[in-house]
Parts: structure tokens; sequence; C-alpha cells
């Protein structure tokens, strides 16, 4: 019977190929392939094996990490690749261009403490990213079978609207949607059946009020996202941008050193008391919570070491929660791809004082955790496919400023 998972090993180190062979055997349906000292190595015997994930480290010798990496999407699209970074700057850089170009997540290797506590910190981070990647393998198994199988969705027999047409969901206009209740008015029941399938996506419920900034939420897969969103945003864009992506210290300033490289508007790891500007994109820094202040004549950025929420430092819950107190429901909330609801409560909150909120859609997240939490709590104005992201972001925010 084959695995459910089948994980090779990859790193320079004997501790570590050791230690990640025996989280790998801790693990229900998964099985330990293989391991390999260095990208050359590896390739080799993903050849020879029906390798689903990559355990790879970032420096080693012959082919180091990130170009094995590239090497591994180019001849074997289908397999994730998960990257094991040090704590320091040069793999902090690196690593951001490895999400860039493709691997799933990465996770650091502890440093400090004793063997067992590295460990704990090792399986902690690496167990919920395998049991993403045995979902993701499932569910492209699953498309693969119906695309096989050739099923499709016959039309209903009612007649139907042309904007509420069933067409593929990428032929939708991304930000039109529509309600739950003129859905099932419009359709017959084996369209509602269908309906996860048409993704006939839950409506808007309220004009676009006005925007002084914007509050934006990621995790699993954000960094890949980012850079598909933010450099296409126009360098006259008008509002300030607060931005939370879970990840470690130091990985959170070389992801916004690589932004700033690539975009029109400045984006920059926030600072403690720094005066927040129209057409600036804030990161929050690794391992602290950012909120947003009043100063004397200014908003500014406060850095706070208070403990987790949602289990996450920064949490975009907390930022969300400091934005009300200062821009009420002026805000224009954004949640893309990641594990868990960090930020759920948070765009609840704003939309409550009368703000807006925009979802990346399921299709285009790399994992529809904390997206999906704000559309299934009913608490999202649109569902946006990654490709429109920028532009829908400039319309509601252009539409929410002409109302200053």
């Amino acid at each position: 019977m084959a695995a459910d998972l089948n994980i090779l090993v990859v790193d320079d180190t004997v501790t570590y190929r050791q230690i990640l062979s025996r989280l790998v055997s801790e693990i229900d349906g998964a099985t330990l392939v293989g391991t390999a000292s260095n990208g050359k190595i590896a390739l080799s015997r993903i050849g020879m094996s029906e390798t689903d994930l990559v355990l790879l480290d970032m420096y080693m010798p012959v082919m180091d990490g990130l170009e094995t990496l590239k090497s591994i999407k180019a001849q074997y699209p289908h397999i994730e690749v998960i990257m094991l970074s040090a704590f320091d700057e040069g793999n902090a850089k690196l690593t951001v261009l490895a999400l860039e170009n493709g691997a799933l997540d990465f996770i650091p290797k502890p440093s400090g403490g004793s063997a067992e506590e590295n460990i704990s910190k090792l399986r902690t981070s690496l167990f919920p990213l395998m049991s993403l990647v045995k979902t993701r393998k499932f569910s492209r198994k699953a498309r693969s079978i119906s695309i096989s199988d050739n099923k499709t969705i016959k039309s209903p027999k009612k007649t139907i609207p042309e904007k509420i047409s069933l067409r593929k969901p990428d032929t939708i206009p991304s930000w039109k949607k529509y309600s739950e209740k003129a859905v099932d008015k419009l359709v017959d029941k084996t369209a509602k059946k269908n309906k996860d399938e048409i993704k006939v996506s839950i409506a808007g419920r309220k004009k676009i009020g006005q925007i002084d900034i914007v509050g934006l939420g990621v995790s699993t897969g954000g960094p890949n996202a980012l850079l598909k969103v933010i450099p296409l945003i126009n360098k006259e864009f008008q509002v300030p941008i607060l931005c939370v992506q879970h990840m470690p210290p130091m990985f959170t300033a070389s992801l916004a050193e690589r932004l700033n490289k690539l975009s029109n508007i400045e984006v920059v790891e926030a600072k403690d008391g720094e005066i927040i500007k129209n057409g600036k994109m804030y990161i929050a820094p690794g391992g602290r919570h950012m909120v947003a202040r009043k100063g004397a004549s200014d908003y500014i950025v406060g850095l706070v070491d208070t403990p987790p929420v949602n289990s996450c430092r920064p949490a975009v819950d907390v930022l969300f929660r400091s934005m009300i107190n200062i821009f009420g429901g002026n805000i224009l909330t954004v949640i893309m791809t990641g594990m868990g609801n960090d930020g759920m409560a948070g765009v609840s909150a704003i939309r409550r004082k009368g703000g807006y909120s925009i979802v990346q859609d399921e299709s285009s997240s790399v994992v529809w955790g904390m997206p999906g939490a704000v559309a299934k709590s009913d608490n999202a104005d649109e569902i946006v496919v990654l490709d429109n992201m920028a532009v829908r972001i400039e319309e509601i925010v252009t539409k929410g400023k002409s109302r200053c």
C-alpha cells in the first residue's frame, strides 16, 4: 500500500538528517524514502522514488538549497519543498528567494537550548506543514480524477441572468459577489449541490465607505502572494498599508527589503515610533506585535512584546484592534493565504464599525485558513483571486478616498 506522504530529507549535517528522519517516522502515513547530503544527490534520489515532499537545507556543498529547489520545481513541479534555514541574515535573504521560487514554506533551524527542546520546536513547526502537504496532495488527486472522468456541471433548467452565469470561476469578475439567498432562488437543486464547484461567491453587503488605511494579514504562502500583489500597486497609492506576515525575526526584514526593491511604493520593516505615511507599507517585525498609535500630530507605529495571540507574534488581530482605536471603520482589511484564523476577530470588529473586507479566494491560496475563516464567519465583503488583488485594493482605496 502506498504511503500517504513520501518524504526525502536533504541536509549536509548528519545530526539534522537523523533528527528530521526521526520526526518523519513519528507521522502516521509518512514514509522516509531517503536522505541526501547535497542537492545533486537529492535529485538523483528523487528520480528513483515517488517523492511528495522534500525537506531541504539552504546551505550545502556541491549544490545548495536554492539551486536544488529550482531544479526540483523545473523537473518535478508537483513535489512540495519546505526549506530549513538557520537564523542569520544571509539565510533569511536566500529563504525569501526560495519562497519566491516555489518553496511551500520554511522552518527556522532552532539554536540554543537542549537537543530535545530544539527537536520539540522543529516538531511544532513541521507537523502542521506536513499535514498541509498531505491535504494538497489528495486535493490534486481528486481534481485529476475529476478531470479524467470528464465530469461536467450541467446548466440548470431555470433561466439565470448573465451576471450570475455558471461560467468557470476564472471568467467571473473576482469582485462580483452575490448573496446566497439570491443564488438559492436562481438555481435548482442540482446546481445547489454543486455550488462549491461552481464557486458563485458570497455577497458584498454594503457600499464602500471612507478608506484611510489598509490592514493586511497573511501567513503560509504569504511571501510569494505579497510578491505578486505589492509590486503591482502604483506609486500614487493614497494611503498607508500596515501588514502582518507571520515570520520569525530577520526574515521579515529580508522580505521587506525584497518587496521594496521590486515595488513602486516604499516597503519597510516597521520601527517603533516611526511615523505612518501615505503610500508606504510597514511590515511587522518577526517576534513583535505591531500596533497603530496616535502621536502628537501624526499616526505612529508601536511595537510591543505582549504574549502571542492566536499562537502568533506578530498577530493580525492585535494590529487590527489597535487600528480601530485610531481609524474607526475607515479601514480596508485584506486577508490572504495562511493557516489558522488570525485576523478573523479583527476583521469582524472593523466591519462592525463600517470597515470593508476582502479576502483571497481558495483556488489561489496555498491554504485557505485565514481568508476562509473570515469568509465562513460571514465577514468577507469580497472574495478576490490573487491576480486581481492589487487592482481591487487600488479601486477600493480610490473609491474610499473620493468620499473624504
